[in-house]
């Protein structure tokens, strides 16, 4: 009889977002007790040529984003002190993004950097009584690069 082999799912219950002006890890801001939800995310456009003899799907040009929701906070370290620097200087900016921040980053909590574009956001957002979040989706220049150790 077979054992079923054990896996482990990531759950995003201790995710680290990370993002700021210079180099990992001195130059970024740890935002992850304001995230509720954060996304490394690909988009493939897609090229189709119709012919007569049918329609072939080509896969186009690969954009990345990194997506986050925080919740709005004006704290030293909080999303409006980290990200309106970024906007206004309108620099690329650094990010860093791993599933779990009490574990060192290694081949079982791999993270993922790279280059982003900061865009405005909504500064203030909800409803009465309900928490104010603010929503990035903020491209990358390039694709994101996956670290299997610390960033030094």
């Amino acid at each position: 009889m077979a054992v079923a082999p054990t896996i482990s799912h990531v759950i995003l219950d201790n995710a680290s977002l990370q993002i700021g002006p210079g180099p990992v890890p001195a130059g970024v801001t740890e935002l992850a007790c304001y995230a509720n939800h954060v996304e490394l995310s690909p988009d493939v456009s897609t090229t189709t040529l119709d012919t007569f003899c049918g329609s072939t799907d080509y896969p186009g040009v690969v954009k990345w984003s990194l997506i986050a929701t925080l919740y709005q906070s004006f704290d030293a370290d909080g999303p409006e002190n980290t990200l309106e620097p970024l906007v206004v200087a309108g620099d690329p900016c650094t990010f860093l993004v791993y599933a779990y921040r009490d574990k060192p980053i290694g081949p079982n909590n791999p993270a993922w950097t790279g280059t982003v574009v900061p865009q405005p956001y909504a500064p203030i957002n909800g409803d009465a009584g309900d928490a104010s979040e603010v929503d990035i989706e903020w491209s990358l220049l390039g694709a994101p690069t996956k670290l299997v150790a610390p960033p030094t």
